[in-house]
């Protein structure tokens, strides 16, 4: 009897892992490349990946709308940027000063838990300003899940990221690549927390890695949670 529920729980849990894998996201959509001393625009949207349809802002779930945007400058330096609600997006902007490699990113947890669970979005883009420019460290400011990509080679066919969880570097993060086609392919960081994808074919990507913790209990600002399932976003593009 005691493996039939075990079996009966762990065919739940991957079944709502599933379904949590492929749950609306947050996404950050910029032009990767900018110039210095030029606005540079962005825009935020929440959305099924698979289905390609941006959510109105005022169907976004519980208080996702009150997400922060931040800019990472070369130095580390880190500034809240101003955001503009529109009818299905949010739009901001920011003028590089000197050229670098600059990151993007958004992390947010959702007020309302769904059954017992925190809901923690995370979403990244990175601009390069310039023609070189190192990946900016990760540090215990950036968000708890994250996809650091390798920013020089922005324009290149082949993608690498490192993954990290709560400011370390760590292996096993698996994340879905959504295709132009409509298809999906599963990939996950090797043992040195690197995650490589290819974009075989032109047009735009969407990567989403997530992660389900079910023992990590805590409170948002609304209610308290049992399990957090987080997620860490980058539209790509191959030209």
């Amino acid at each position: 009897m005691k493996n039939i529920k075990t079996s009966f729980l762990l065919f739940i849990f991957l079944f709502l892992a599933a379904g949590w894998a492929h749950a609306h996201a947050l996404y950050i959509d910029t032009n990767t490349e900018g110039t210095s001393g030029k606005i540079h625009e962005v825009k935020i949207y929440y959305s099924e990946f698979a289905e390609r349809k941006a959510e109105k802002v005022t169907d976004w779930y519980s208080n996702v709308a009150d997400f922060e945007l931040w800019l990472v400058q070369p130095s580390g330096k880190r500034t809240k940027l101003s955001t503009t609600a529109h009818n299905n997006h949010y739009s901001a902007n920011f003028t590089p000063e000197k050229n670098g490699a600059y990151r993007l990113e958004i992390s947010h947890v959702a007020e309302d838990p769904g059954d017992g669970t925190a809901y923690q979005f995370n979403a990244f883009a990175p601009v390069m300003v310039g023609k070189k420019g190192k990946m900016i460290p990760v540090t215990t400011e950036s968000p708890e899940l994250v996809l650091a990509e390798e920013i020089q080679n922005i324009n290149s066919s082949k993608r690498i990221f490192k993954t990290y969880f709560k400011g370390t570097q760590k292996e096993g993060i698996t994340a879905t690549l959504f295709l132009p086609s409509g298809e999906t392919k599963e990939v996950k960081s090797n043992s040195e927390g690197i995650l490589e994808v290819e974009l075989d074919e032109k047009g735009i990507y969407f990567l989403e890695a997530t992660t389900y913790h079910e023992d990590e209990s805590g409170k948002t600002k609304k209610a308290p949670y049992k399990s957090v399932w987080r997620c860490a976003t980058q539209k790509l593009e191959r030209l």
